[in-house]
């Protein structure tokens, strides 16, 4: 089968029709950018041939487009066996199928799917990519991958192989042979050669291992039966003896002997503790009447000593009023004497600060000038410094455009020399009196020079010769070296220039600029400048400068124009102020220390009277508190009434004291009432414990009981017999499976031998037709082929084997590539016209390397159709071959 034209719509990316046309025998190139459609058209040609109308599959639903509601419609037109077909399916949505040959309709729909498989010699299986087209169409990121043919692909590659070696053991048969007996024992054992779960071999095993479970546990069970019947008899025999009606009665009379004990001492304990209560409170009645008469023996006392205290208090707050009325009187006369003296001291100073203003207003006219002439130094600077500025932004051609230029200038050289290098030479001798121009420009006797472009060559008035450069061998580099023109041009009219010259001029002037600008900022950092240019500080002078004129002026102004005075005439009046105010201010301290004097003797008068009135205060309360719970009247009564309870209260604590003793010496003593506590205690336990052990053993008696009975009637002796026959039985089923599963891997043993020493008789084929390819890439090398053709190493020239899996991804991808091209070849060769398909190959490939494959890819080309899709236009530009464009 060759393919012809493939035409879309509505498929990925294509809401619209379009068309690959031109499609031709050997090599045949489509190259365009990433995005462009190329692996939605591989997919298009897959799907179109490989699946039914009608399918429902989530591959083909991925081709529709996006956001359309249309049909996925495909149509492909091929020749097969001398005959022209085109096949044309809508999938999807309306879906349907047409298949004509040589412009006649041939089938449509369900025939037309069953017609094309038939055509191409595919089993009907519903599976995309059958046979030797999943190994010779290979998409996108599968090149890195030696091809592992699917089974129905083996049996097209295997079938090729007998036409030319014969059917040998190592062939078809074979190999299927030893997949079905690969296939029988895999249903006995696993991969690890372990017997599998669900094969016969591991169901007997199980079986026997269950019964063998079974008949431990019942061999088990049935020792456990003879051991409960040893326990039963111990456990009556242990109830016989606890159970003894002498020892009951014993315990139970000492029980009650001792429980009649500790109840009386009990008894006599609680009447001892009411006696020492009772005692307790009458010595709490005698204690409270104690302190209660000690209270008003002490308030008595406290009355009496605050009213003295009371009279004396009077007495002295007398004279204290004298002693603060003479002090507020004399401070009065000091506070005059000092306003008058702060009067004077006020004019003093308003006279200095008047002498102050004017001393400053005269230094700052002097220094007037030198801020002037700042002024105009920084005015200069800043001019300097915008002109330089607007002179930088007129020209751009800075440091960056000075190595963009240089960059570009380079590779228009480099590009110019490439194609110097690998163009045709013209060279032109001629003697000096003949006239030879080219392309209208006289040329010396001697001249060598590239054909890189198109020459006309004048000789005398009769010849004229046109020499082109081949239209794609240096189709490439000219197209670089186009662009590297559009870009210079590009970057001289950004920056206003028209040609190179000019534009090193111009950066001749920005470079004395920026000389400037760097001097500039020197002299700024002399300056002292913090911001980026002086017109703060121009602003700030001015404005410094405008308040001394306007100070100077109001000052002559308030002086009726009088010049002002000189710096020594204000200074020698200011001394006289000095000594004026000195003498001031020595009154007004010697003034503000008397009157901090008295008014700290007034304010320590004032705080003692203060004093004297709280605590005057304080003792009325108090003698008032005092008198109403001690009347003067009824004093004497008071403290006579208790004093005569206080001796009740005597008496009544002697008496209970006198009982309390009495009753300690009858009374049994603690450690007597807890020994007869512990005895009690100690033979209840006894009883209980004697009591829960016969309950005990009755249960014991009666559980063993139950498990003697139980077992005995399971018939646990004929259960262990039967057991045994079954395990022997379930032993010779293992032992005949397993001899099975021997038979077997003796068999797959054998067959895989045979077919281990054919497989080079086998392989002799395919590497037949990969040699050639092998030598076009990589000289003298072999490549190790293994089973189902998978590649195991590389052996190159003067070098050991190499895994194919430790070579680099670019050589493994390159080897799967010439493997499939060699597959490819082989089965063209017999007959079956299979295209190769290649998308997006060859990407890690170096520059020598790829040309080699192209070689490789062209000669596959000669016998078979060959498609390559690929985004690297520069890179496949010398693969040569048909070139297609979708359109």
């Amino acid at each position: 089968m060759k393919l012809l034209h493939v035409a879309i719509d509505g498929v990925g990316r294509f809401g619209t029709p379009v068309r690959l046309e031109g499609l031709g025998p050997g090599v045949n190139i489509l190259s365009a950018h990433n995005e462009a459609g190329k692996s939605t058209m591989f997919r298009a040609i897959r799907t179109c041939l490989f699946e039914r109308h009608n399918t429902t599959r989530d591959e083909v639903k991925k081709l529709a487009t996006e956001g359309l509601s249309l049909p996925a419609k495909i149509t492909i037109g091929f020749e097969h066996e001398g005959q022209t077909f085109e096949l044309t399916k809508s999938f999807l949505r309306s879906p349907s199928a047409k298949l004509t040959r040589n412009s006649v309709e041939i089938a449509r729909n369900r025939e037309a799917d069953e017609e094309l498989l038939e055509i191409l010699g595919i089993t009907p299986d519903n599976k995309i990519d059958q046979g030797a087209y999943g190994v010779l169409w290979v998409e996108q990121g599968q090149s890195f991958y030696v091809p592992e043919p699917s089974e129905a692909a083996t049996s097209v590659l295997n079938n090729v192989i007998q036409q030319e070696v014969g059917t040998l053991v190592g062939g078809e048969r074979a190999r299927q042979l030893l997949k079905e007996v690969k296939d029988e024992l895999g249903k006995l054992l696993t991969d690890g050669g372990k017997a599998k779960t669900t094969g016969p071999l591991g169901v007997a095993q199980r079986h026997l291992e269950a019964i063998e479970q079974q008949r431990i546990e019942a061999e088990k069970r049935l020792a456990e039966l003879d051991g409960n019947l040893e326990k039963l008899s111990s456990q009556r025999a242990e109830f016989v003896r606890v159970n003894e009606p002498v020892e009951t009665r014993r315990l139970s009379v000492e029980l009650s002997e001792a429980e009649t004990a500790f109840k009386s001492a009990e008894e006599s304990t609680q009447s001892l503790r009411q006696f020492v209560n009772e005692e307790r409170q009458a010595l709490l009645l005698l204690t409270a009447q104690q302190d209660t008469l000690k209270s008003l023996q002490e308030r008595a006392k406290s009355i009496d000593e605050n009213r003295t205290r009371f009279n004396g208090l009077n007495v002295d707050y007398e004279s204290l009023n004298e002693a603060i009325g003479n002090a507020t009187s004399e401070l009065t006369n000091v506070n005059n004497r000092k306003f008058v003296l702060d009067g004077e001291a006020g004019r003093n100073e308003a006279e200095d600060l008047q002498l102050q203003r004017m001393a400053s207003l005269s230094q700052r006219a002097a220094a007037r000038a030198t801020l002037q002439a700042r002024l105009t130094l920084l005015q200069s600077f800043d001019k300097r410094l915008l002109e330089n500025e607007q002179a930088l932004r007129s020209i751009s051609a800075d440091d960056t455009a000075k190595k963009a230029l240089d960059t570009i200038e380079r590779d228009i050289e480099t590009i110019s020399l490439r194609m110097d290098s690998a163009a045709a030479r013209l060279t032109i001798k001629s003697k000096p009196h003949a006239v030879v121009s080219l392309n209208g420009e006289n040329v010396p006797p001697h001249l060598s020079r590239a054909i890189t472009e198109p020459l006309t060559i004048i000789i005398g008035d009769d010849v004229t010769v046109t020499l082109s450069p081949p239209a794609t061998s240096l189709a490439a580099a000219d197209t670089a070296r186009r662009e590297q023109h559009v870009k210079l041009r590009t970057l001289l009219s950004h920056h206003g220039v028209s040609s190179a010259e000019e534009f090193h001029i111009v950066r001749a002037e920005r470079a004395v600029l920026e000389e400037e600008s760097r001097n500039l900022k020197a002299e700024r950092t002399a300056l002292g400048l913090k911001e980026p240019n002086a017109s703060s500080d121009i602003r700030r002078l001015q404005i410094e400068i405008r308040q001394i004129d306007s100070e100077t002026q109001r000052a002559l102004a308030e002086t009726a124009n009088t010049p002002l005075p000189s710096p020594t005439m204000i200074e020698q009046q200011r001394q006289s102020l000095r000594e004026t105010r000195n003498e001031l201010k020595a009154g007004i301290v010697q003034a503000g220390s008397v009157i901090a004097g008295l008014t700290e003797t007034i304010n320590r008068n004032a705080q003692q009277r203060a004093a004297l009135v709280g605590q005057t205060k304080e003792l009325n309360v108090r003698i008032a508190a005092d008198l109403a719970l001690l009347p003067d009247a009824s004093r004497q009564q008071l403290l006579g009434k208790a004093e005569r309870e206080l001796e009740q209260r005597v008496s009544n604590h002697r008496t209970q004291a006198a009982l309390l003793a009495e009753k300690q010496h009858s009374a049994p003593s603690p450690e007597e009432l807890d020994r007869l506590r512990l005895r009690a205690g100690r033979l209840q336990r006894a009883a209980v414990n004697r009591d829960k052990e016969i309950a005990d053993l009755r249960e014991r008696i009666a559980i063993l009981t139950g498990q003697v009975q139980s077992a005995g009637g399971e018939g646990l002796g004929e259960r262990v017999t039967e057991l045994q026959v079954d395990s022997a039985i379930a032993l010779a089923e293992v032992a005949r499976q397993t001899e099975r599963a021997e038979v077997l891997k003796l068999l797959r043993d054998t067959v895989g031998q045979a077919y281990d020493m054919r497989r080079e008789q086998l392989n002799a084929p395919l590497h037949r037709h990969l040699k050639p390819f092998l030598q076009d890439v990589f000289p003298q090398a072999e490549i190790a082929l293994g089973d189902g053709f998978s590649v195991e190493g590389l052996k190159r020239s003067g070098l050991g084997s190499e895994l194919f899996g430790r070579l680099s991804h670019g050589t493994q991808e390159q080897i799967a590539v010439l493997v499939r091209l060699a597959m490819g070849a082989m089965i063209c060769e017999k007959g079956h016209d299979v295209p190769i398909i290649l998308d997006d190959a060859l990407v890690y490939s170096d520059d020598a390397r790829i040309e080699q494959m192209f070689d490789a890819i062209n000669r596959a080309g000669r016998n078979q159709q060959v498609i390559v899709l690929t985004c690297r236009a520069r890179s496949f530009a010398s693969l040569g071959g048909n070139q297609l464009r979708i359109t």
